[in-house]
C-alpha cells in the first residue's frame, strides 16, 4: 500500500496545505474587511508560504525538479502579487481590486493543485489529462463563483461603518 506522506518535509507540506485550504476558503467566503479578515488572511499567507517552501524538499514523484515545483513558483508569484498592493496601498484607487483578484487566484491555484495531487495518484491518467481535469474542475466553477461575488468584493455592498472600522485596524 502506498503512503500519502513519505518524509518529514512531506508531513509539514501536507499540514501547511490543509491549513492553507481551510484559511484561504474561510477568507473567501467571509466579509472582506476588519481585523478577522486580516488575521485569517495573514494566517493563509503564512501557511501557504510554508507549503511552497516545503514543496522544494519533495522530489519523490519526478526524482528532481518537476511540474509541481513550477506550479509552486507560479503560486508564489501570485501570492506576492496579491499581497504587494495591500502592503503598499498602491495603486491608490485599485489596490483592493488587485489584492482580491490575485488572492482569489492564489486560492484557486491551491485547489487546482489539490485536485492534481489526487489525480496523479490514480493509475492510468496521463500528465495532460491530470492538468486538464484539475484545471477544468476548479477553474470553471471558480470563475462562475467569482462573477457572482465580485461586486460585493468591490465594496459596492459594504457599509461605510465597516470601511471606517477597517481603517482603524
Amino acid at each position: 500500500m502506498h503512503s500519502i506522506v513519505y518524509s518529514s518535509w512531506g508531513l509539514v507540506h501536507l499540514l501547511a496545505a490543509l491549513a492553507s485550504l481551510v484559511l484561504g476558503t474561510t477568507v473567501l467566503v467571509r466579509p472582506k474587511s476588519g481585523l478577522l479578515h486580516k488575521r485569517l488572511g495573514y494566517g493563509y499567507v503564512g501557511a501557504l508560504a510554508v507549503m511552497l517552501v516545503t514543496c522544494f524538499g519533495i522530489y519523490r514523484q519526478f526524482h528532481g525538479f518537476g511540474i509541481f515545483h513550477v506550479a509552486a513558483v507560479l503560486s508564489a508569484l501570485t501570492l506576492v502579487a496579491g499581497m504587494a498592493p495591500v502592503l503598499r496601498r498602491k495603486p491608490a484607487r485599485a489596490w483592493q481590486q488587485l489584492h482580491a483578484g490575485f488572492m482569489y487566484g492564489s486560492v484557486l491555484e491551491l485547489y487546482v493543485a489539490l485536485v492534481a495531487e489526487v489525480l496523479v495518484r490514480v493509475p492510468g491518467f496521463s500528465f495532460w489529462e491530470v492538468a486538464a481535469l484539475s484545471t477544468m474542475t476548479v477553474a470553471l466553477p471558480g470563475a462562475a463563483w467569482l462573477v457572482r461575488v465580485w461586486p460585493r468584493w468591490q465594496g459596492r455592498e459594504v457599509s461605510a461603518a465597516v470601511r471606517v472600522a477597517e481603517h482603524k485596524v
